[in-house]
């Protein structure tokens, strides 16, 4: 079993890195466009270029911050009861499966996002949210692969799609990219289905300031952020 101070101790930081880039992702917001017509300058190019780029590394942010929020929940899980049950710690080690999965692609999407935030006005706070957002993602990758098992089912599990990825039968990198996001967006959705028909699943993760921030699923139409604190008040929460 996983030592507990050391799951409390990553909870923490995952909470903070998914504060960390819902921040990023509100600094990210296209800036408004300068009054009057205009030649192009230089600046105004490469301003075109990255704010095009930005949106597909948000969509890396996203699947991200839904594997985060799973990993939030099944060590809140584990943390709960005494004695964490098998399919309980087998959920946790999945869902630090699936991060690590997810971080890999992050730590790439990040630096993505430093070329492009260059070329944004009144850059310094995204700069600054990027710098602490690798920290905390490295931070959690190392902490994830120490605490994972040896020859784990998770691993098994995760492991197939870089198997696949492989190339053996010729097939291009970007197949094999493709169809690493398709099993990772699986697994996620598998691993919220199970952490869902637990008992407690109901105790949603929160953002680290006593806000919930949702379940992880990634479904609804809209973001966990724009939810009325007295939502639940007539008893008819969503799971």
């Amino acid at each position: 079993m996983a030592d507990d101070s050391s799951d409390e101790d990553l909870a923490r930081l995952v909470t903070d890195l998914v504060r960390t880039l819902r921040e990023l992702e509100d600094e990210l917001e296209p800036p408004r466009p300068d009054d009057g017509p205009r030649l192009p300058t230089p600046r105004d190019l490469r301003r075109f270029t990255s704010e095009v780029a930005i949106p597909g590394f948000i969509l890396i942010l996203e699947t991200n911050i839904r594997a985060l929020r799973l990993l939030q929940r099944a060590l809140r899980l584990a943390d709960g009861a005494e004695t964490a049950s098998r399919e309980t710690e087998q959920l946790r080690e999945r869902a630090k499966s699936a991060s690590e999965s997810t971080l890999s692609r992050l730590d790439e999407a990040l630096v993505g996002l430093q070329d492009a935030v260059e070329g944004r006005p009144n850059d310094d706070e995204a700069a600054e949210l990027l710098d602490d957002a690798r920290e905390l993602r490295a931070e959690i990758h190392r902490r994830i692969r120490e605490s994972a098992p040896e020859d784990s089912d998770v691993d098994r599990a995760s492991g197939g799609a870089e198997d696949e990825s492989s190339d053996p039968d010729g097939r291009s990198d970007a197949d094999g990219d493709d169809a690493v996001s398709v099993d990772v967006d699986a697994e996620l959705e598998s691993i919220k289905r199970d952490l869902d028909e637990l008992p407690g699943a109901d105790d949603a993760p929160t953002d680290g300031d006593g806000e919930a921030s949702g379940d992880g699923d990634g479904d609804d139409d809209e973001p966990p952020s724009d939810a009325s604190p007295d939502d639940g008040s007539d008893g008819s929460n969503r799971e």
